[in-house]
């Protein structure tokens, strides 16, 4: 822009310059001769085609400056779609790590059922040492998460960092939501790791007192996503 203002300026310069020539030229017609008239002739044909050279030169700045936009808005272009692809995957690794969405890989099913056939058996007995509790539930997800899980769920309730496990009576929470027996327990992760640490841990203890617990392993298990809400009061961001 600021090269085309100069090319304008310079071009009225030679317009006006044009003009004055011509009225000499004009005024001294009667009283000068033929070589008078050639030289100011010959001054006007150089002015003239000193300003067609710097229309000419305007146009190539202009077509440059055209081509360095269009260049340029190209480059933005690029770099946007990229840091915004950058953002997507750091997103979409946040939320996987939150358990926000959705996971599948190799892992282990855990069931834990209440010893129906030792209530039946032991009608007079106390029934709490039939029935599967909370301390077995959390001992369990304990042994996961030593063994390395990445991914836990009971009962479809995905695990997170804000998970509440707790017992309210004879009621089973998590994430706030009432479980009932038989609880599934799903996690992903190095199956051997995972099965040996399980097997040893408060799932033999409950497989020698006759519950009827099961282990299972797959190549496909399919995990949840966490449905509730996160409030963070006491935490800031850093």
């Amino acid at each position: 822009m600021k090269t085309k203002t100069v090319a304008v300026i310079i071009i009225t310069i030679a317009c006006f310059m044009i003009g004055l020539l011509f009225t000499l030229h004009q005024s001294l017609t009667g009283s000068t001769g033929d070589s008078r008239n050639s030289a100011l002739s010959e001054r006007m044909d150089n002015l003239v085609s000193t300003i067609t050279d710097l229309e000419q030169e305007i146009a190539a700045y202009e077509g440059l400056i055209e081509q360095y936009r269009n260049e340029l808005a190209t480059l933005d272009l690029v770099h946007q779609t990229a840091a915004i692809q950058a953002y997507q995957e750091e997103l979409k690794t946040a939320q996987l790590r939150a358990g926000l969405t959705q996971v599948t890989g190799q892992g282990i099913e855990i069931t834990l059922d209440d010893n129906y056939v030792g209530m039946r058996e032991n009608p007079g007995g106390d029934p709490n040492h039939y029935i599967i509790h909370y301390d077995d539930i959390l001992s369990v997800v304990t042994d996961l998460k030593s063994a390395g899980a990445e991914a836990i769920a009971i009962n479809d309730q995905r695990m997170v960092g804000t998970t509440e496990l707790r017992c309210v009576g004879n009621v089973i929470l998590v994430n706030t939501t009432r479980l009932a027996p038989p609880f599934v327990i799903q996690a992903i992760g190095n199956v051997s790791i995972l099965w040996d640490t399980v097997a040893y841990g408060r799932f033999s203890y409950l497989q020698q007192n006759n519950f009827p617990v099961a282990m299972t392993s797959g190549e496909d298990l399919v995990l949840p996503a966490y449905k509730g809400e996160m409030q963070f009061i006491h935490a800031q961001l850093n």
